[in-house]
């Protein structure tokens, strides 16, 4: 199930009160829950709502914010150190921009280097600095992207591809306090 790329994870949930879901989900493989809570503390992103912690080889999920208002943090973190050898993340932020409606974004990391970066604007995009091994997929899927339900197909594609599990509401913890704070 994919339906959480078209407002974010925590609107998905029924927390977001605003509908103005500013999340990231992380799919993290290789690596523990507590290692992935850790390294979002120390880039001052702690999780809002995360899955049970993943057996080895198996994907577990958490969620953080985009930004930290608090601190006057609105930039991207460094997923790459969150990915140390041996790990995978792929990074799913659906509304990157929500004042200016632009589409989700997605990151592959493996082994603490980005392999992906797609953009669901043009997915097939490979550039200098966005380099994008997936590209060959994402085009031979021929998605359409005036189709209503294309970020859920490519979603779905990207989710397909890497093994990634469905979200499950019954096994995500969300630490509403902390939300709170942030909304």
């Amino acid at each position: 199930m994919t339906d959480w790329i078209d407002g974010g994870v925590m609107a998905w949930l029924g927390e977001v009160r605003c509908g103005e879901d500013e999340t990231v989900l992380v799919y993290f493989k290789g690596t523990g829950l507590s290692a992935m809570a850790e390294g979002l503390i120390a880039q001052h992103r702690p999780p809002f709502a995360y899955g049970n912690d993943a057996a080895p080889g198996d994907w577990g999920v958490i969620v953080h914010h985009m930004f930290n208002p608090s601190r006057d943090d609105f930039d991207g973190i460094d997923h790459r150190p969150l990915c140390p050898e041996g790990a995978e993340l792929m990074v799913f932020v659906p509304n990157p921009c929500i004042a200016k409606a632009h589409g989700p974004k997605a990151y592959h990391y493996k082994d603490g280097q980005i392999s992906s970066c797609i953009d669901y604007e043009g997915p097939a995009y490979i550039g200098e600095y966005w380099p994008n091994k997936m590209a060959p997929l994402i085009t031979a899927a021929g998605l359409d992207h005036e189709n209503e339900n294309y970020e859920k197909q490519l979603t779905q594609l990207i989710c397909d591809h890497l093994g990634l599990p469905a979200l499950d509401r019954d096994t995500i913890t969300v630490d509403r306090d902390l939300m709170a704070s942030y909304i």
